[in-house]
């Protein structure tokens, strides 16, 4: 089960963004987020047909009304912490207070990511697409993970 939601990670990025359905114009287009160019580069490696990208951005932007609010609330969790800890302030009881509010918006958005990775995974890629993109993101797995373990220490420094 945990194979099969990584396997679908490089289409979470699209699928709350809404970027599928700059694939087919994101050929050869570096003006695009990176997220559309990882969108583009799945559909062409999967070969998804023009009825597959109109049935993933129609689950897209049923998806996108329910998520909005959850980006927005997302974005002033981060702005109210910034706040509480502008000039070198802080209060642990307001942070704690905020990243809790942060962490359940998180999960709001993981679940809604989720759903729709099954929904593109169950309803609309082919069992050859789905074989592809297992191996996809196999090989995207081992190449982050590569990268955390060269990229060295993911620790906070205390002292300068």
């Amino acid at each position: 089960m945990k194979r099969r939601i990584l396997i679908i990670a490089g289409l979470v990025a699209l699928v709350l963004t809404g970027s599928v359905y700059a694939v087919r114009h994101a050929r050869g287009n570096r003006n695009l987020s990176f997220t559309a160019r990882i969108a583009a580069r799945i559909a062409r490696r999967l070969d998804l047909t023009d009825a597959q990208q109109a049935k993933v951005k129609s689950i897209l932007e049923a998806e996108r009304q329910n998520v909005a609010p959850l980006f927005a609330q997302a974005a002033k969790n981060r702005q109210q912490l910034h706040e509480a800890t502008a000039n070198g302030k802080f209060d642990e009881a307001q942070v704690r207070t905020i990243a809790a509010q942060q962490g359940q918006t998180m999960t709001e958005l993981i679940v809604a990511r989720e759903r729709v990775k099954s929904k593109i995974y169950n309803d609309v890629l082919t069992p050859e697409q789905r074989t592809k993109a297992d191996e996809l993101m196999q090989r995207m797995e081992g190449h982050f993970r590569d990268r955390m373990h060269d990229g060295g220490s993911a620790t906070i420094p205390l002292a300068p």
